[in-house]
């Protein structure tokens, strides 16, 4: 739609002594904390790996050792896909505005930009439990399967809310993951990912002393992990929840093949309307599950 001077007529009413600006102001980023935020030259990314050995094998002497093999993992590309908008301001609109907003539209569009990553970011945890990965199960499985033909899990059987029994549980069953041979692959989370709904529980859960929930002042041995608490409002699945590691020890790629980015230009006609853009592209998801832990709740 083209702001003309009927669209918002309420900006040009000197009887109006203030509008004020309704649109979020301020967006702080989340999503680089989530992902590894990589840059990209081309128009798609791809990402592979390979196993380890597993172990060394009892060797007889005088005979020769046991050949140990590598196998090659699941290939996932990174196809960026493009987002972008426009506002349309006449001329006369621009003139005769008396409030200045239309002058923060560059800003509007900005905040929209990064509202629009935020989104795109959580919507792959909120989608945790739909979306297929490389290795054909979507990101939260009991079934992730292993090059030795076993599988291997990172969510509960049945999924279930924050609580203290479904984050023990959880620190348990990222302890006991274990690698492609079935060997220990213990991993210790970071950092647990939540949505708002959940920010009280998991202060009680993190931060008490004393077990959350019992009567008996149990001790808290939850706390003695040190886990930060990640606050993601942009997180529609009110109940789920995230065990996360380092990221260095994970494998969930946002890739920003071009960065977000505004400009302003004359509209391609004889109208001088102004035309303010915004733009940017794109790729996430992951190449391996592993340090990732959780559940979409109940």
């Amino acid at each position: 739609m083209t702001i003309a001077s009927g669209s918002l007529v309420d900006l040009y009413d000197a009887s109006f002594k203030k509008i004020f600006n309704d649109a979020v102001t301020k967006v702080e980023p989340v999503f680089d904390k989530v992902f590894d935020v990589l840059t990209s030259q081309q128009q798609y990314e791809k990402m592979s790996g390979v196993t380890g050995t597993g172990l060394l094998r009892e060797k007889t002497e005088g005979q020769g050792s046991s050949e140990l093999k590598i196998y090659q993992k699941y290939d996932k590309t990174f196809t960026h896909k493009t987002y972008g908008g426009y506002v349309r301001v006449t001329k006369e609109s621009s003139d005769d505005d008396l409030s200045g907003s239309l002058k923060k539209i560059p800003m509007f569009l900005g905040v929209s930009g990064r509202q629009t990553v935020e989104t795109l970011a959580a919507s792959y945890f909120d989608l945790s439990q739909t979306t297929t990965g490389p290795d054909g199960k979507v990101l939260l499985a009991t079934d992730h399967p292993r090059a030795d033909g076993g599988t291997w899990s990172n969510r509960p059987t049945t999924n279930v809310d924050l609580s203290v029994a479904a984050l023990e549980s959880g620190l348990t069953d990222m302890r006991a993951t274990v690698d492609d041979y079935g060997n220990p692959m213990p991993l210790y989370p970071k950092v647990l990912l939540i949505p708002g709904a959940n920010e009280f529980n998991s202060i009680q859960l993190l931060e008490n002393t004393e077990k959350s929930g019992t009567a008996s002042r149990d001790i808290n041995a939850i706390r003695k992990r040190g886990l930060a608490s990640l606050i993601w409002d942009y997180l529609t699945d009110t109940d789920s929840w995230y065990l996360m590691t380092d990221p260095s020890e994970r494998q969930l790629m946002f890739f920003m093949r071009e960065k977000l980015g505004s400009q302003m230009k004359a509209a391609p006609d004889t109208t001088d309307d102004a035309i303010f853009q915004s733009r940017f592209r794109c790729s996430y998801g992951h190449v391996d599950a592993r340090g990732i832990y959780g559940s979409v709740g109940i």
